[in-house]
This record gives structure tokens, C-alpha cells and sequence, in this order.
């Protein structure tokens, strides 16, 4: 498959992991979108693709969790998008790099950035996809600051694309009342960190198994402001009442079936970070490539 137009839009980095694998040989495509030209309180998550790559340099790649060893998991390390000053021309060049990605039948990585680059990812899609969305905020407002599409009003721009009964946000503790109002007539589906600890860990992780069993498909996007401030602080929304990283990790490996067709992590904020952050996202990412490796390994 000819491979150039994407390759247009890429810059080479040094790897994640430091190890980086032939792209035709790879399960797994890693690559970075550092923009965060719409972040409304404290920008910085565009320094986040550099970072994570250097962190994962420096951490154990064997999963406990999933018993498997990502040395032997092929990523290849396709580098960072070239952005542009305007959002709609970055989507572009992101939803061209996710396009080919996945029409190559590897899974895309993607690393922000803000959580607007989900958009593109969700525009690269396969029909029949379901998303779970691990966030602290609905992120649906129709409009923010004048802006339709933002990380602000990226999900309900989402939601219009692949449907809102697609939708699963986890995590949830933070949004407007009109977002609210349009999750109950929308069918976007919410669980609060109250429902997940009314509930048990286990028995959300089977409500997540359940919803995404209706798709052909499964997509996952984690934005790092998900956990509380105690775990991240280097977020640029941070919102109190957080998941823990057990419960995060727990629900992400719940979420990884083995029809994922791509994964994204975003919103980690460098500047504001004392290394736990960081290393936290990193461990996301491993535990997700982990788990969607151990499910594929078994069929």
C-alpha cells in the first residue's frame, strides 16, 4: 500500500519505547499530535508527545496485568503530525494519518494534543464502531466561545458522525446543564465515579464489556484529566473526585476488545507536571496494547 500521503503529513521522533518496529511488520502504529490551540484554562498538552516518548524509555515493558512482554509487541513509531495553526486543517492531516492506519488493518496510538484530535480519529472509523470516552467533562457542548468545534464541543461533533446511542463516557463529573440534557434525550450513555463505585469495579467493567458487544467495532479515547489531581495533576482542567489509576487501568482493559480498531490518550500537560503524570499516561498506554495483544494472541 502506497504509504506517501500520510508520510506528508508526519515528522520522524525518536521512538516510544525507544524500540520501533518495521511499519509492515507492526500490529500497532504510534504517533503524536501536538496541538493544543483550543485548551481554555492552561495550555501545554502539545509538549506531551515528546514527553510520554522519553518516559517510556525509562519504564519496564512486561504487564503484570495482561502477562505479556511489549518488547515482543510490534508498534512502529510513525513520529508526530505536523500541525497547522488552523483546527480543521490539522483534523485533516490527522484523519488522513488514522485513514491509512487503519485501511493497512493496524491499530492507530495516537497521542495528544488536546482531546479535539479525537474528532479525526472518529472520522477515520469503520461504520458500527462504539466509543468509550474516559474523561472528567461531556465535552458536548454545540458550541464554546464562539466555536463549533473545540475540546469543548468535540464530542457532540463526534456524536453527530457515529451517533450518540455510539457513546460511552466513564468518568464523568463535570458539564453543563444543557450537555446533561442532551446525554438523557441523545442516548449518549454516562457513568459518574459515583455510579462506578455504587456499582463495583467489576460489575462497570461488565456494563462497558455489554455496550461495546453491540458494535462490529470498539474505539478508545482516555483524556488524562479522568483520574483525580492526586494521580494526574499535570492536566490543563484539572477536576477533584477522580478515578484512581487501579480503576482507570481495571476499565481500559475492559474496554480493549479484541475488534478495537484504535486507541488515543491525551491531555497530559508537561508543564504542569511533577513526572507522575507522565508516567501515569505511559502506563495507560502500555496496559492498553497489553491487553488488546493478549486478546488477539487468543484467537
Amino acid at each position: 500500500m502506497d504509504l506517501s500521503r500520510a508520510k506528508l503529513y508526519l515528522s520522524p521522533r525518536v521512538p516510544f519505547t525507544g524500540i520501533s518496529s518495521p511499519y509492515d511488520k507492526s500490529h500497532f502504529v504510534f504517533f503524536g499530535v501536538p496541538y493544543d490551540k483550543t485548551s481554555t484554562y492552561k495550555a501545554g498538552s502539545r509538549f506531551a508527545p515528546g514527553t510520554l516518548r522519553d518516559v517510556s524509555a525509562n519504564m519496564e515493558l512486561y504487564s503484570v496485568r495482561s502477562g505479556v512482554d511489549l518488547e515482543r509487541v510490534a508498534v512502529h513509531d510513525w513520529g508526530d503530525v505536523d500541525i497547522v495553526e488552523d483546527l480543521g486543517q490539522t483534523l485533516d492531516r490527522v484523519k488522513s494519518v488514522c485513514s491509512e492506519v487503519v485501511e493497512s488493518k493496524k491499530i492507530p496510538i495516537m497521542v495528544g494534543g488536546e482531546h479535539s484530535i479525537t474528532k479525526a480519529a472518529a472520522d477515520a472509523l469503520p461504520k458500527d464502531t462504539g466509543l468509550v470516552s474516559f474523561d472528567a467533562h461531556l465535552d458536548l457542548r454545540d458550541e464554546f466561545l464562539g466555536e463549533k468545534l473545540s475540546h469543548a464541543t468535540f464530542m457532540r461533533r463526534v456524536s453527530e458522525q457515529i451517533g450518540p446511542d455510539h457513546i460511552m463516557e466513564v468518568g464523568i463529573r463535570a458539564f453543563s446543564k444543557p450537555e446533561l440534557d442532551f446525554t438523557k434525550k441523545s442516548g449518549v450513555t454516562m457513568i459518574t465515579p459515583q455510579d462506578l463505585r455504587s456499582a463495583g469495579i467489576s460489575k462497570t467493567a461488565q456494563r462497558i464489556r455489554e455496550f461495546l458487544s453491540k458494535f462490529s467495532h470498539t474505539y478508545v479515547t482516555v483524556d488524562i484529566d479522568v483520574l483525580d489531581p492526586a494521580f494526574a495533576p499535570g492536566v490543563g482542567n484539572p477536576e477533584p473526585d477522580g478515578l484512581s489509576t487501579d480503576e482507570l487501568l481495571t476499565l481500559v482493559d475492559s474496554a480493549m476488545e479484541k475488534n478495537t480498531v484504535g486507541f488515543d490518550l491525551v491531555e497530559v500537560s508537561p508543564q504542569l507536571d511533577t513526572g507522575q503524570t507522565a508516567a501515569v499516561g505511559v502506563k495507560v498506554i502500555f496496559e492498553a496494547v497489553a491487553a488488546l495483544s493478549a486478546r488477539r494472541d487468543k484467537t
